[in-house]
């Protein structure tokens, strides 16, 4: 092999990087001034000021546009947009990177301080904000709503849907509130901030209350509608159960423990449950006020946002404020990422093609992209139900090299549960909707993800072409670590044609199902998936550790190791409607497994292996996980800069 060739054939393996020659490049900094030039002594303010100088001079790119973020924090208020016209052009990328070694903070929260004693060890400051405060952080450490458990007494009150309301598919009639028992639940002063959360056999609801009456011996919590009606209505065994116990937070008679907080928005103070050793009067205190930090938005699939890099960054603080349907909050989830966000009185979300499902808010939203890169930035201490999404027509872009921890929600999510038919979804119609395509996620470093949003696998994907999810580092997640696909096979629709030689490959996942344990699996699948393929993955877990559920096809599971805790099955296949799969040559600690469905190479080549591992199971341990040029990310001063 000849020098040039093999420098051409590194290239395209991702070893080695040709820069372009650089155009332009900016400065900005915490200590800057937008009415400054941008350059590296007299730097801008603000990302979005560089960004709209940088617009100025893109048309006439001849190397790439450079920004550089000095160290420090960057508030922003609102997520900061990137439109077409933000692209880089003529083959040339702008790339928005970290100073050196300098560590700037896309901040979405605003510092709470004078602090003065309550009573007890509850604390009280004033913050300046109108809304709902649902996440507080104290020294970098999340506090907690107030809240408590409470076993409802059943359901209160009819709610009627006639079926013409824009968010309703049919009409029906549901509860309208759940009662307690009044001994039980103490009165609420601001029930409009109160907030309901049941825990199901694999989702979670969260729902907000309009209002707290008293009415024979019960305390009745009246739901905002319409969300109250779609959660009632899910099928499956995912509807809200008025007789089952519900946790209710956000309320200030409810703040009793260490590492609680309530916000009064209507005197604009902020209560806080101090934790042993905490100094407030020294406590760092963020309030997340932002609705996201980042929007990567294109107008249809031939006007898309393109050649933007993203490194170096950390983006922390952000606020979500639920799902909005009909004036209503909530966050109803069916499974994975997939909300309810319209009415059904069956429930039954198949009939409709997946298009009364949404997305929750992401940190991070790219729409109608291509060639978007973040690489080697952190995700630390967030509140939206993802942290990085690519919804809808983003293609040949890559999020890899980056550390997510503290999340609310999961990491990743790609793609979206109304493509079962690209074109024919509501929200992306006219050309603007279209298949998340030749993405790759990997070498991320993925650690205390999914904490509110517990039914959010680390990285999940929806209906997607050729999207490659490699070489992640996954552990200790609530539900599954890696979940891709969307459709039934017990749907009565047809399978999707849409997804197609997809690759999950070389990821390192262990410790999944660690509160959700009864349903997903570490690696799970879903769909007809031609050319899909799961290898050389290394998986340890205490539950399912790779799943393909019903009506999975398609994929060819192989080469890799598989190391069940005591329980687990490596491999649970459990209806005949999973049919063609190919699993072969897998390395198995344990042989407890399901093994079911039609026209499925049985395990035969499966190799029981022990501990510790040698031989070709060892080499894909070796190789499974952080490649060599990212392992320094999974460091503590990566980590803790």
């Amino acid at each position: 092999m000849t020098p040039k060739l093999t420098l051409w054939l590194a290239v395209l393996c991702g070893a080695v990087s040709l820069h372009a020659a650089v155009f332009r490049e900016f400065y900005v900094s915490p200590a800057g001034d937008d009415a400054s030039p941008g350059t590296k002594s007299r730097p801008f303010l603000t990302l979005a000021h560089a960004r709209d100088i940088v617009r100025t001079v893109a048309p006439d790119m001849r190397g790439d546009i450079i920004v550089n973020l000095r160290g420090g924090n960057y508030p922003v208020t609102a997520p900061v947009t990137f439109s077409p016209a933000d692209s880089g052009g003529n083959g040339f990328k702008i790339i928005y990177r970290a100073a050196g070694k300098e560590i700037p903070v896309i901040n979405g929260g605003v510092p709470v301080t004078g602090w003065r004693l309550d009573h007890g060890r509850i604390f009280s400051a004033e913050l300046v904000w109108d809304g709902k405060l649902r996440n507080l952080f104290v020294n970098g450490n999340r506090a907690s709503m107030a809240q408590a458990d409470f076993k409802g007494q059943g359901a209160w009150g009819e709610f009627k849907v006639n079926g013409d309301e824009p968010w309703a598919e049919t009409p029906g009639r549901t509860l309208d509130g759940i009662k307690f028992n009044a001994a039980d639940v103490p009165r609420l002063t601001n029930p409009d901030d109160v907030e309901l959360l049941q825990h199901r056999t694999w989702n979670f609801l969260m729902l907000c209350a309009r209002g707290v009456i008293s009415e024979d011996g019960k305390t009745v919590i009246q739901l905002q509608q319409p969300y109250g009606a779609i959660a009632a209505t899910m099928a499956w065994g995912c509807n809200i159960n008025p007789s089952n116990k519900f946790t209710i937070r956000n309320a200030f008679e409810l703040l009793n423990q260490p590492g609680q907080f309530y916000f009064n928005r209507v005197t604009h103070t902020l209560y806080y449950y101090a934790r042993d050793g905490e100094d407030m009067s020294r406590a760092v205190v963020i309030a997340p006020l932002s609705e996201g930090l980042l929007r990567i938005s294109g107008t249809a699939s031939n006007d898309r946002v393109q050649n933007l890099v993203f490194t170096g960054l950390t983006f922390s603080y952000d606020h979500w404020l639920l799902e909005e349907v009909g004036g209503s909050r909530g966050m109803v989830g069916v499974q994975s990422l997939g909300l309810y966000t319209r009415f059904r009185d069956d429930g039954n979300w198949h009939q409709s093609h997946y298009d009364i499902c949404d997305l929750p808010q992401a940190t991070v939203e790219l729409r109608n992209a291509e060639n978007i890169r973040f690489e080697r930035n952190k995700f630390l201490h967030l509140a939206s139900g993802s942290a990085v999404s690519l919804v809808n027509d983003v293609v040949d872009s890559t999020v890899e090299g980056n550390v997510f921890s503290d999340l609310s929600g999961n990491a990743v999510n790609v793609g979206h549960p109304q493509h079962y038919v690209i074109g024919d979804g509501p929200l992306y119609k006219n050309g603007v909707e279209g298949v998340c395509a030749r993405d790759r996620i990997a070498n991320n470093f993925i650690r205390k993800v999914s904490l509110d949003y517990k039914q959010g696998e680390a990285i999940s994907g929806f209906f997607t072409e050729a999207v490659e999810i490699a070489h992640n580092d996954i552990a200790g997640v609530p539900y599954g670590g890696i979940a891709l696909g969307w459709w039934w096979g017990n749907s009565g629709i047809p399978a999707s044609t849409v997804p197609r030689n997809n690759v999950i490959a070389g990821n390192k996942v262990f410790d999944t199902q660690q509160e959700l344990s009864k349903d997903g699996g570490a690696i799970y699948v879903l769909g007809v998936q031609p050319g899909g393929r799961i290898e050389g993955n290394h998986v340890r877990s205490l539950s399912r550790l790779v799943y393909p559920d019903d009506g999975s096809a398609g994929w060819t599971i192989t080469h890799n190791v598989f190391d069940p805790q005591p329980g687990g099955k490596w491999l649970f296949v459990w209806t005949d409607r999973i049919h063609d799969l190919k699993i072969e040559d897998n390395f198995v600690t344990g042989t407890n497994l399901e093994c079911k469905g039609t026209n499925n190479c049985a395990p035969a080549s499966t190799h029981l292996v022990e501990k510790p591992f040698s031989g070709a199971a060892k080499k894909i341990i070796e190789s499974a996980g952080l490649e060599k040029r990212f392992r320094d990310i999974a460091g503590g001063a990566f980590l803790n800069q």
